[in-house]
């Protein structure tokens, strides 16, 4: 085996007893296996890194095995030797990703219908076969509603909803879990030990959880985290990967839950200049305030999946520093960062804003509402009479209502108020804004601030920044807030008579005598 291997190659599980954490499936196929009862498709789906294509393999040399041992393949006969060396020309490997046209199945169709050359079975593993396009996938029907008895299809992906119901209803399907992290850490002692290396707990710990279940991202991880010699330390670990020190990502959340902008500021630029990951930075916040949430709800640290979870001291004391609708601002503010880092290139500015976020105290709903833009209600239209004009007004006068009194009036400002409003807006609003706030009407109405403005104005005045500028104008003239209004077109009142027939034929470029 050459030296230079990645690990996990090297340490792939060789027959179903070495697969770790999927003994539900293990158990089954060597059953059929040793039974004789082997099915003619098989289709494994999961997570990746949990051993599908693993499986795949061990299946493929038990069931060509010469001589087979409870199930399990001898990997020492003719038959394993040769499908270990990927020299079996009965056993095909297909890459669906990049072999998923229709003509790749017909030539697999074509094939698979002639006998094993020198193997028991012909074998088939697609992987990533959601990836084939639906004319492969019809062709792959084909061959799997009448496969010749010496033909096994063996199906792997990650995907199974991208699966058409017809290929499911023709496989035995086996569902591969994630692998529980006590599983993984014991694992990757075992390899470390064996490549002359001593693993430490916490270490081996770290590893597991940033695996997130892949045994195979684990084993990698460890492969990149492994010293000249000697001991591998969590330390070592975060060096290596560019992890988050436990101790900063707490102290981090600890000092934007407290809202200490200096602080949290200081450790993000710590761990940037240091060439740590923003996107695991927060990944690792986020895991943390769930963990709290956990904490706070089920007081248990069996679900918790943050790199604190080894430390159940500072989870709880986090916990117990931090209130409930604190947690769902952080929760807010971090998804956002989340989404936002994929799509930008300046990640070191966004989760600074997004740390002064989460510094800054969360409004409640009421005052949030308080802030909103006030509208003015919409005025209803007078019906119009039953009876025409001519005969209502021969009917006799009726006595007229009484007027409705005001609660308060609205008073037009002073020239000096408004140009007091504009200058406290000028340095925060564009040229439309500011020419259409000195051709409205400003009233002080029941003490808000009412701009009455064409409505053409109304478009720049309302948006959320203008209307901010403006509640923040008003607050300093001693009012509370500012409601925006449509300003009334007055029309001119009709000239009457001859004199209104002259002007209007003057308009027209009539001459009249």
């Amino acid at each position: 085996m050459p030296q230079n291997m990645a690990l996990y190659r090297k340490w792939r599980p060789l027959t179903f007893g070495q697969v770790a954490g999927q003994e539900h499936i293990t158990a089954a196929l060597r059953a059929q296996v040793e039974s004789g009862r082997v099915s003619h498709a098989y289709l494994f789906t999961g997570t990746r890194g949990t051993g599908k294509t693993t499986c795949a393999k061990i299946l493929a040399r038990a069931v060509c095995c010469e001589n087979p041992r409870g199930g399990e393949p001898c990997n020492e006969c003719e038959a394993c030797r040769s499908i270990l060396a990927d020299s079996a020309m009965d056993v095909t490997e297909i890459d669906a990703a990049s072999n998923n046209g229709v003509d790749n199945i017909r030539e697999i169709r074509e094939e698979a219908v002639f006998s094993p050359g020198s193997l028991a079975r012909r074998v088939y593993i697609v992987d990533e076969v959601h990836m084939l396009s639906p004319g492969a996938f019809n062709a792959l029907l084909k061959i799997l509603e009448e496969p010749p008895a010496h033909v096994l299809f063996i199906l792997a992906t990650t995907e199974i909803h991208k699966i058409p119901a017809t290929i499911l209803s023709r496989c035995q399907r086996y569902d591969f879990r994630r692998i529980p992290a006590e599983i993984i850490a014991e694992r990757l002692g075992l390899i470390a030990e064996s490549e002359g290396y001593t693993l430490r707990g916490d270490a081996a710990a770290l590893l597991a959880r940033m695996g997130d279940g892949s045994m195979r991202d684990a084993i990698s991880l460890l492969d990149r985290s492994l010293p000249e010699s000697g001991e591998v330390t969590a330390e070592i670990v975060e060096e290596a990967l560019g992890a988050v020190p436990a101790e900063r990502a707490a102290a981090l959340l600890s000092a934007a839950a407290a809202g200490d902008v200096a602080e949290a500021l200081r450790i993000c630029t710590e761990s940037y200049l240091e060439g740590r990951d923003i996107v695991s930075l927060f990944d690792e916040l986020l895991s943390m305030i769930r963990d709290i949430y956990i904490i706070k709800a089920a007081h248990g640290a069996e679900y918790l999946v943050s790199v604190q979870a080894s430390d159940m001291t500072r989870l709880e004391r986090l916990a117990a520093e931090i209130a409930p609708d604190r947690l769902e601002h952080l929760v807010a503010c971090v998804s956002d960062l989340l989404t936002r880092l994929t799509r930008t290139a300046i990640r070191r500015t966004d989760a600074e804003m997004c740390l002064l976020r989460m510094c800054r105290t969360a409004e409640p709903a009421a005052a949030q509402t308080a802030l909103a833009p006030k509208r003015m209600p919409e005025r209803r239209q007078t019906p119009a009479p039953e009876n025409p004009p001519e005969k209502a007004a021969k009917e006799e006068p009726t006595a007229e209502p009484e007027p409705v009194p005001v609660a308060e009036a609205a008073e037009p400002v002073g020239k000096g108020r408004k140009e007091e409003l504009l200058a406290a807006v000028a340095d925060k609003t564009g040229p439309a804004v500011r020419t259409y706030l000195g051709l409205a009407d400003i009233y002080e109405e029941a003490g808000d601030l009412r701009v009455d403005m064409p409505e053409e104005g109304m478009i720049f005045a309302e948006k959320p920044a203008v209307m901010q500028t403006l509640r923040e104008a008003a607050e300093q003239m001693g009012l509370r807030g500012v409601k925006i209004a449509k300003r009334e077109q007055k029309k001119p009142a009709a000239e009457s008579g001859a004199a209104g027939i002259l002007k209007n034929a003057r308009e027209m470029g009539i001459k009249i005598k």
